[in-house]
């Protein structure tokens, strides 16, 4: 492929003289091919040559759509300065795709100016296409289309296997993990702790966290009472942890209870429920007093082993 050159040999003497001649004030332009014959497929230089201003702004036309008939495979520009007026060459590597005869349009060049932009138009080229195919004098050469790759022979399974592994694979992947995550869940908890082993820890937790020395006197009566009507709900097989205070003053009436526990829990829960719901602020002797009543409370109820679980009768709790 010859390279494009700036200035073809045949532009030389006329830009010479028009530059000569011009005094820089107007523009000149220029069109020029390194041939007018080609086949389909050839790549042809043509350029297109300015003599404009000093530092003067030319807009070339666009290049992505073509010119006419004509591909743009490649262009560049060079721009020479002179005292007077500038020469820009703007060259083109293109070839055509038609098997009829066709011509390089005109093409537009926009000279920028403060007063006004300028178009100058290049030369219309035609041009004479030249078949690779000999054909007798009067006869028309149409090009045949492609013919698509033929294949011969029975068709590939290939691909049906391949998409086969691919779903036995997947297939094997989510059952495997199935089967894995099932094999890896977490033994079920620990059967939870009798009522009184646990009324009897959540105390001593409680005090531990040192609320009253903190002055938390209701966050501490709060927790006490929940303590106890927690193990009253496991203890005697109640919802007593869900229980309102009035319910729970209800169910004391009938629980197995002595007349001196029904007593001390209804004294209990009259005193704790101003506390919880009212913003009572008790004092430290009362809520000291409170904690005794529910650890006798519960120390009382305990169950006994090998007898049935119940609350001990009046003549018991005396002995």
């Amino acid at each position: 492929m010859k390279p494009i050159n700036t200035l073809t040999g045949k532009m030389v003497p006329l830009l010479l003289l028009l530059l000569f001649t011009s005094g820089g004030n107007s523009s000149i332009i220029y069109t020029d091919i390194s041939q007018d014959t080609l086949t389909i497929g050839d790549r042809i230089e043509l350029t297109v040559s300015l003599v404009v201003p000093k530092d003067a702004q030319v807009i070339s036309p666009e290049t992505d759509a073509g010119f006419g008939n004509f591909t743009v495979k490649n262009w560049n520009t060079n721009r020479t300065k002179r005292d007077a007026s500038d020469s820009i060459a703007f060259n083109y590597l293109i070839t055509t795709y038609t098997v009829e005869p066709c011509s390089i349009p005109a093409l537009p060049f926009v000279e920028v100016k403060e007063g006004g932009n300028d178009t100058l138009y290049s030369d219309s080229i035609p041009m004479r296409i030249i078949s690779v195919i000999k054909a007798n004098k009067g006869d028309t050469i149409k090009l045949k289309d492609i013919k698509p790759q033929q294949s011969a022979g029975k068709p590939s399974l290939l691909w049906l296997w391949i998409v086969t592994g691919l779903v036995l694979v997947t297939a094997g992947i989510f059952i495997g993990r199935y089967f894995w995550i099932k094999s890896r869940k977490p033994p079920p908890p620990p059967p939870p702790k009798p009522p009184y082993e646990e009324a009897i820890e959540a105390l001593a937790i409680l005090e531990n966290k040192q609320l009253l020395t903190k002055g938390l006197l209701r966050e501490y009566v709060f927790e006490l009472s929940d303590i106890l009507k927690r193990y009253m709900g496991r203890r005697f097989n109640s919802n007593a942890a869900e229980c309102t205070t009035e319910e729970i003053l209800e169910w004391l009436q009938t629980a197995p209870f002595n007349a001196t526990l029904i007593k001390s829990m209804e004294w209990f829960f009259d005193y704790t429920h101003p506390v919880k719901f009212a913003k009572v602020i008790p004092d430290l002797v009362t809520v000291r007093k409170l904690y005794d009543e529910a650890e006798s409370f519960i120390e009382k109820t305990r169950p006994t082993a090998g007898k049935a679980q119940k609350a001990p009768s009046e003549e018991e709790e005396k002995k």
